[in-house]
């Protein structure tokens, strides 16, 4: 090849490898399923401690006149107090998830970075994290190919 034909050589590298992007795609899947799953658990759980903040001067008012009434109170505000708990636990776990489903998709982000030297590589990470926080898995693949063309 002699330095003409360099001219002729396209500008840009094209890579496909279908198991990471199938990766890619599970893995910003499951990050957003543990996230939504996270946001309700958050919101149903404020809505219970609520619940709590209302049943408890009810059952001290019932104190006063009846027992029956103040005991069947308390059994609720427990219940609920059991739920929260419970809830807690869940959305821990999600958490959890979230941060695993996180560390993979970084792992693959980090060899897709690897792919390109210099700028090139670190337009890739300003890419993929654009891409990330939009929400864009569709731009993280296009980026795995191709680079920072997002």
């Amino acid at each position: 090849m002699d330095p003409g034909d360099v001219a002729a050589l396209p500008s840009e590298t094209c890579a496909h490898f279908p198991v990471a992007e199938e990766k890619l795609w599970a893995e910003m899947f499951n990050a957003n399923e543990h996230g939504e799953t996270r946001s309700r658990l958050a919101a149903e759980s404020a809505e219970k401690a609520q619940m709590i903040t209302a049943l408890l001067p009810a059952a001290i008012d019932a104190a006063s006149y009846d027992i029956k009434e103040m005991l069947n109170r308390y059994k609720e505000v427990m219940l609920l107090n059991d739920e929260l708990l419970i809830g807690c636990h869940v959305r821990r776990s999600s958490q959890e998830q979230t941060v695993t489903s996180l560390k993979n998709l970084h792992g693959i982000l980090q060899q897709a970075a690897r792919l390109r030297v210099g700028k090139y590589g670190k337009a890739v990470v300003t890419a993929c994290r654009k891409a990330v926080q939009d929400n864009n898995t569709e731009a993280l693949i296009q980026i795995l190919r191709v680079g920072d063309s997002y």
